[in-house]
């Protein structure tokens, strides 16, 4: 029965990430392990579950139908033991997480200490990376991501919203004094500009007030993802910087930078956890979900 289950792990992981060597970091198998149980399970069965040719693979229609039967039992048989284990003794077992690195060098570090405490349980085995990481393929369990608006997800993922992020402009009062401060979203399109790459379109900085957009094209001298970058360039006088307020919470605390446009609103950005769905979340994942939702109220990010 153990065998016929690794089958089963095997052909639905190749189904799911498009092929045997993505497979592999799912299932923990190497390319010829996960090849063999396929060969194995077509083999038993007397049928062919996948067409296979050198450019490309391929679910046949019998695959199809066995691969949605093969989720049911597999999905059975993980919340049979999650529920005997998690009801014995509480949400534990290693918890693999991948964060952007941003999200990593904030107050992350303090949740993470605080988590751990209160689950002694669990181990945690986080990742920084700002690559679009799907966590089954990744072998995560759960893929922490900033967007704008609940991202669109395949039917193998569910979501959970742990915080916003809020978005400021600053400058350094050098900059503010050799250039001027701006007074209208306009009048950014005369300042050199410092932006974040993770909106949609970095070029074009979007403010709001009274129910008005205004919508601002932005010379960038700079354009990055990483908050210590845009803090430092701000606080040397480069430009005015767009980013998450976190990043520039030691420089606004010294008053190396100050913000501007204070009468103005940034679109906000929601920080999402992307885990499997299931019909039964484990409880590693349902702990670590609410614990950050909950670190989070009331803190800048």
């Amino acid at each position: 029965m153990a065998n016929q289950i690794d089958q089963m792990r095997a052909f639905t992981a190749v189904v799911e990430t498009g092929g045997f060597t993505r497979a592999t970091g799912r299932t923990g198998m190497s390319r010829a392990a996960v090849s063999r149980q396929i060969i194995d399970l077509e083999d038993r069965l007397g049928v062919r579950l996948l067409n296979r040719t050198t450019r490309q693979m391929s679910v046949t229609e019998v695959g199809g139908s066995f691969y949605e039967k093969c989720c049911r039992i597999l999905e059975d048989v993980d919340n049979a033991e999650r529920s005997v284990s998690d009801s014995s003794s509480g949400p534990q077992g290693t918890l693999r997480v991948v964060a952007p690195v941003n999200f990593g060098l904030s107050d992350i570090g303090q949740a993470v200490v605080d988590f751990l405490r209160e689950f002694p349980l669990i181990q945690l085995d986080l990742s920084l990376n700002d690559q679009m990481v799907d966590p089954m393929e990744g072998g995560f369990d759960i893929a922490i991501r900033l967007r704008q608006s609940e991202p669109q997800l395949p039917k193998t993922l569910d979501i959970s919203r742990i915080s916003q992020s809020t978005r400021i402009l600053c400058a350094s009062p050098e900059y503010l004094v050799l250039n001027g401060e701006p007074d209208e979203p306009d009048a950014l399109g005369q300042h050199q500009c410092l932006s974040y790459s993770y909106v949609e379109d970095p070029s074009i900085w979007r403010l709001s007030r009274d129910g008005h957009e205004y919508v601002v094209p932005v010379s960038s001298r700079i354009t990055t993802s990483a908050g210590r970058v845009i803090a430092a360039a701000a606080e040397q006088g480069l430009g005015i910087a767009y980013g998450p307020e976190a990043f520039f919470r030691e420089q606004l605390a010294k008053g190396t930078v100050k913000q501007v446009l204070c009468d103005y609103e940034l679109p906000r950005a929601s920080i999402f956890s992307l885990f499997a769905r299931s019909r039964y979340v484990p409880a590693k994942i349902g702990a670590f979900n609410t614990f950050m939702e909950r670190f989070f109220i009331g803190r800048i990010f």
